[in-house]
């Protein structure tokens, strides 16, 4: 007996809201120790109910919400189909506005006022098996049998209210259960008197939109919540699901307008998702279509999500802080949609009619927000999946790393565009039963540098399966450098069911590495030798007496090789700023003839074991370009083809308008002069022709490491004849010599531009 006393001690103690609670609160307190006491064979089973359902009630959430959670916790102890409470919220007695609240998934079968009316007049807890359906008002719907318990929540003498359950058989209301009902009718008297409270001191303005939340529906709209229950059951899509809501809401109610809009707490604003019947005009809230949001401090539907109680506002052009909500629209009803405790979407209903809404409307909503619950919450969590899904394969397609999911047999179970981009695998056909360690070589096969280490880097996946392993391979025709990583993959219980390939392109990072490798090393070398030269002649001029001829000679070769580092220097700086795009063409009609004539003077020294050939057949008509630019273009050639031809031989320059035909393919229209030399030099093999315009790139062969050089002449060339608007190209075959032709704009084809 003693945890029983210490506990109505507890409650007697506690510091109650009203002396009305103060006062109901030691019924309640009596009532439980009656209830644990007077039947001490109780079960284990009741007393737990009790304990759940007071704490229930005694909670802070609004009260519908705690008035469902009461009717859920009873479900599993009573067995009723549904439950209805009907109260007098503000004076606390009959007479004033009635209040209803129902349970969420109701019985489409009307209830009986008449029986809550005998309940009340009888005042004690009534049990009744009665007949619904039929003619009973019930429509169309079949006649039942059904069990019915009412219980007056009577306190002080007066009727605070009526609880009533209904079960479908007659065995499913127990007659074991009065001391639980009876019990828990003192406690719903203080949740009504404290409600009553709080909405007496409210100002009227929010009294005015605070509205039932717990309306008798109408045999009709039950009917319609139980023709939805399929459809409602069956939405996965969240757009369809909320657009079925928002359809079947304007049907029944009737209202011109309305929408749903989703909760986003995180950020504390309401997201539009769906809408109709809101023109241009609609104002701020609803005028801008789906994905709008606004602040949950703002309008009815703010209010709702925030309070979780349906709220109705006949005139929200009088109603403080909704004025303008929605242009040319009077009456709004907004009804949330409650997830785990807290609202995760709210239904909004407008009109231009002051009465458009009352409280068979507003039943008729709070019912379907109750009943779409269970299936907005399973929409969510789909929709949420859904979205998850698209993400990780719009992350997985866009990649540009090629990405497989290969099994423990090495056939590719899913793959991106990349994979297939990088092994060149498009347009394959009968992919269902493609092996990397079979198809994918046997793919690679003609231009697999080293096949035989692809080969063993299949079999070293297949005899190491938990191995992170890494490869490169090389391909030819054309040259490309692929990266492969192979890592086990796992299922849910951490075994191994196959390896993920990722494929990435290391061409440029190889060519990049080679480059600056290749820089090093010529740079260094080309460095070297002339300052060598300097150093040496210099150190000699310094230290010892020459004859005047003597002297002349180093200081010539000092100079020569000044000229030299001056000349790397330059075109290393020159290379620099065609890439970055900073080199400024100073543009004048100039004629090639007279370019060609300054370059055979300078080029005098040069020719000592060669013969330049100069083809100008036809008068060339002036071009658009930088006379140093060109000149420097053509210098780079003669040059290249001197130092490429070691034993002499004729190297020949030929200048006249190009004709269509022998313009490259690709090349712009219009009038183009052609430029070309040729030289019967060493010639140029097919494989190194793409890459002799790469900046340091030199062909490795003896010859080429005999006659040195930078490699950067042919780069500067090809980028200046580029600014020009021409095209450079070259024909070679190796050991038959090389020609190089460009062409440059006519001046009248490009001097008025």
């Amino acid at each position: 007996m003693a945890p029983a006393l210490r506990r109505v001690t507890f409650l007697q103690g506690h510091a109650f809201d009203s002396p009305v609670q103060h006062a109901t609160m030691r019924v309640v307190a009596a009532d439980m120790r009656q209830l644990m006491t007077v039947r001490p064979d109780q079960s284990a089973q009741t007393l737990s109910t009790f304990g759940a359902a007071a704490r229930l009630l005694q909670g802070d959430d609004p009260l519908h919400i705690r008035l469902h959670r009461l009717f859920d916790l009873l479900r599993d102890a009573l067995h009723h189909r549904d439950a209805r409470l009907t109260c007098w919220l503000q004076s606390a007695r009959p007479g004033s506005t009635r209040q209803q609240y129902f349970s969420a998934d109701a019985w489409p079968y009307r209830w009986d006022d008449s029986l809550a009316r005998t309940v009340a007049r009888e005042g004690v807890i009534a049990r009744r098996v009665i007949v619904l359906g039929g003619g009973a008002g019930g429509g169309q719907l079949p006649a039942v049998r059904a069990a019915y318990l009412g219980a007056p929540i009577m306190w002080g003498g007066r009727l605070w209210g009526i609880f009533e359950l209904r079960a479908d058989h007659a065995d499913g209301l127990r007659a074991a259960t009065d001391e639980l009902i009876g019990g828990l009718l003192p406690q719903l008297a203080a949740v009504i008197a404290r409600e009553g409270e709080r909405l007496a001191s409210l100002p009227v303005g929010e009294r005015a939109g605070d509205t039932p939340t717990g309306l008798s529906l109408r045999a009709q709209d039950k009917q319609q919540l139980v023709a939805l229950n399929d459809s409602l059951d069956e939405a996965m899509d969240l757009h369809a699901l909320l657009s079925l809501l928002l359809r079947r809401a304007l049907e029944v109610s009737g209202a011109e307008a309305g929408a749903v809009a989703l909760v986003d707490h995180e950020r504390g604003e309401l997201v539009l998702h769906t809408f109709e019947g809101f023109g241009d005009e609609a104002g701020p809230n609803l005028q801008s279509g789906p994905r709008q949001r606004w602040s949950l401090e703002t309008g009815l539907a703010g209010r709702a999500a925030q309070s979780g109680r349906a709220l109705l506002v006949r005139d929200v052009t009088v109603e403080p802080g909704l004025r303008g909500a929605s242009a040319g629209l009077r009456a709004e009803l907004a009804a949330p949609i409650m997830l785990g405790g807290r609202t995760s979407a709210v239904i909004i209903l407008s009109s231009p009619r002051s009465n458009a809404f009352g409280e068979d409307e507003l039943a008729f909503v709070r019912a379907l927000c109750a009943r779409a619950a269970p299936p907005l919450s399973r929409a969510l969590h789909y929709q949420a999946a859904i979205e998850s899904a698209l993400y990780l394969g719009q992350v997985f397609s866009s990649l540009p790393t090629g990405l497989a999911l290969i099994d423990i047999h090495g056939k590719v179970l899913r793959s991106n565009p990349a994979w297939d981009s990088l092994w060149g695998l498009h347009g394959r056909e009968n992919r269902e039963s493609f092996h990397v360690s079979l198809d994918l070589i046997a793919h690679l096969l003609p231009r697999l540098h080293d096949p035989l280490s692809m080969t063993e880097f299949c079999d070293a996946m297949q005899r190491s399966p938990t191995k992170d392993l890494i490869t490169t391979v090389r391909l030819t025709h054309p040259a490309q450098d692929l990266e492969v990583r192979s890592v086990p993959t796992h299922d849910s219980k951490d075994r191994i069911i196959g390896r993920l390939w990722a494929v990435s392109d290391v061409t440029r990072e190889r060519e990049s590495d080679r480059m600056k490798s290749e820089f090093v090393a010529i740079v260094s070398h080309e460095l070297r030798t002339p300052l060598t030269s300097i150093l040496g002649y210099t150190e000699l001029l310094l230290n010892r007496d020459f004859s005047a001829e003597e002297r002349h000679q180093f200081i010539t070769t000092v100079y020569t090789e000044a000229g030299r580092l001056a000349h790397l220097v330059e075109d290393l700086l020159g290379m620099s700023r065609i890439e970055a795009g900073k080199v400024k063409l100073n543009r004048w009609v100039i004629s090639l003839t007279n370019v060609v004539y300054e370059l055979t003077t300078q080029l005098n020294t040069s020719l000592i074991n060669h013969r330049l050939l100069i083809d100008i057949t036809s008068e060339i008509p002036p071009i658009y370009a930088d006379r140093d630019k060109v000149k420097q273009i053509i210098f780079n050639l003669l040059t290249n083809a001197i130092k490429y031809s070691p034993s002499g031989g004729e190297i020949q320059l030929a200048i006249h308008e190009a004709r269509p035909d022998e313009l490259p393919p690709g090349h712009p229209a219009g009038r183009w002069v052609l430029v070309s030399v040729r030289d019967q030099g060493i010639g140029i093999a097919k494989d190194d022709l793409p890459r002799i315009w790469e900046r340091f790139y030199r062909v490795d062969n003896t010859n080429t490491r005999r006659i040195g050089g930078t490699g950067l002449g042919l780069s500067i060339t090809r980028g200046l004849v580029e600014l020009h608007g021409g095209q450079i190209v070259v024909e070679s075959e190796l050991g038959q010599g090389s020609r190089f032709f460009f062409t440059l704009p006519v001046s009248n084809e490009l001097a008025r531009k």
